[in-house]
């Protein structure tokens, strides 16, 4: 594959190239198998290697992170320098089985909606229009694995990485990797776990940062800046810290209050943009609004966002973009952050982003780096057929390779040998889970 040939040197380990295993890991993640696991992808492809995957995949010490700056760089190339190129920041999680799967908890699954047994990743996408790349990501790591140096050891968790970290802060480390490496994105967007957060904005606004992020229907917001200077101490004790509201008439309500008193009023129907249905029209309505508590140094100016969906419900964001920006952009700002969510189906629906079968942190990070490459490679093809076929998919592109892409030929032994395998497999698993269960229960009983 010429994809391989470009990544090439990031494959190359103490001198030896482990690319063969690279191309066919890439060749699988690209097939049409419902689940792109190793052990099916090895089925599927002439001259693969199981074993030789499965460490490729869990143990090698290949370069993630230079095979990412290279992703970074090569989607900037397509995507990047222009007005309407943004930096989107998402979480998204993987159900798993068990406790041994590296960050691994019972928490909040945003793919069944509830709590659950899962991994989450946090992850940066550069967007423009339709067109999105997923170019950044960070394993979120719970205070319950960071707090066990143990379990981190097993899972071999890096010494810099056995720490905690919130989702805002990995995104921020996202944002500022992305700027030092030159990315020319205009704005980052996020949902209300990036938006919310004071200092995640805060950072964002100090950095130089235009943002436009979702928040809640509850986040406080004040009508002009309310703050004033630190009352002066009486020279007796701590100086006090805490502001003053320095203008009584500065009135402070929640984002979904404030719609409620101007939007019937106030709000005009926009285009956002154009959708296979045509266009896509809201009711939009912006203010210039304040953030501030009594802890803070100073008050932050903010323009509040708010969109009626077509089920009558309100959708609320923030941004720090100039006093100037026309309504038609901010609306359109608001509607980008779509394509990230677009760009997570894509990778879990078609590029088994989601059927790894690796427990270890390495893994995790090898697998994700590739996943992101597929779908950079998706992207470029669409970008390359765009005047030809102009309303190709990354499905379309799946299943244009199965013709292309080397398979296996298959006869019925072929297939009676494949299920022989997995049902071997299959039967260590739950030899290993009785034997831990008869281990457990020897414990309980002593």
């Amino acid at each position: 594959m010429e994809l391989c040939a470009d990544y090439q040197g990031h494959f190359i380990v103490h001198g030896r190239d482990v690319g063969g295993h690279a191309r066919d890991y890439l060749t699988g993640l690209l097939g049409r198998n419902v689940r792109k696991s190793i052990g099916r992808i090895e089925e599927e492809l002439p001259g693969s290697n199981y074993q030789g995957m499965q460490q490729f995949i869990s143990d090698s010490p290949w370069d993630t992170e230079g095979l990412m700056a290279q992703v970074r760089q090569d989607a900037e190339a397509v995507l990047g320098r222009h007005r309407d190129s943004a930096l989107y920041l998402d979480e998204t999680s993987f159900v798993k089985k068990g406790t041994a799967s590296v960050g691994v908890q019972r928490q909040y699954c945003g793919r069944l909606g509830k709590l659950d047994n899962c991994q989450v990743g946090v992850f940066a996408c550069l967007g423009r229009g339709e067109r999105a790349a997923l170019v950044d990501f960070r394993l979120f790591l719970p205070e319950s694995w960071a707090q066990d140096q143990e379990r981190c050891r097993k899972a071999k968790v890096p010494e810099f990485a056995r720490k905690h970290q919130t989702k805002a802060e990995l995104a921020l480390e996202m944002v500022r990797q992305a700027r030092r490496e030159g990315l020319s994105y205009r704005w980052v967007g996020g949902d209300e776990v990036y938006g919310n957060n004071r200092k995640l904005t805060d950072a964002l606004d100090d950095d130089g940062e235009v943002f436009l992020m979702d928040i809640s229907s509850t986040h406080q917001l004040w009508d002009r800046d309310p703050s004033g200077p630190a009352p002066a101490g009486n020279g007796l004790g701590r100086p006090r810290t805490r502001g003053v509201v320095a203008d009584p008439k500065a009135v402070k309500k929640s984002s979904a209050q404030w719609a409620q008193i101007h939007f019937a009023a106030e709000s005009r129907e926009i285009t956002l943009r154009e959708s296979t249905r045509g266009a896509l029209r809201a009711k939009i309505w912006v203010e210039e609004v304040w953030q501030w508590e009594p802890s803070d140094a100073r008050a932050r100016r903010r323009l509040l966002v708010v969109r009626q969906e077509q089920d009558g419900t309100f959708k609320y964001s923030l941004s720090n973009a100039p006093q100037q920006t026309t309504w038609e952009r901010l609306a359109y700002m608001q509607t980008q952050r779509f394509w990230i969510e677009r760009a997570f189906q894509d990778a879990k629906s078609e590029l088994g982003m989601a059927d790894y079968e690796v427990r270890g942190w390495k893994g995790w990070h090898h697998h994700m780096g590739l996943v992101c490459l597929a779908l950079l490679f998706t992207l470029k093809e669409r970008i390359a057929h765009a005047q030809s076929i102009p309303l190709l998919t990354v499905r379309d592109i799946v299943e244009l390779l199965e013709i292309y892409l080397p398979r296996r030929s298959r006869d019925p032994d072929d297939v009676l040998a494949a299920m022989s395998r997995r049902h071997q497999t299959r039967k260590k698993l739950i030899d290993s889970a009785r034997k831990k269960a008869r281990k457990s229960k020897i414990i309980l009983t002593k």
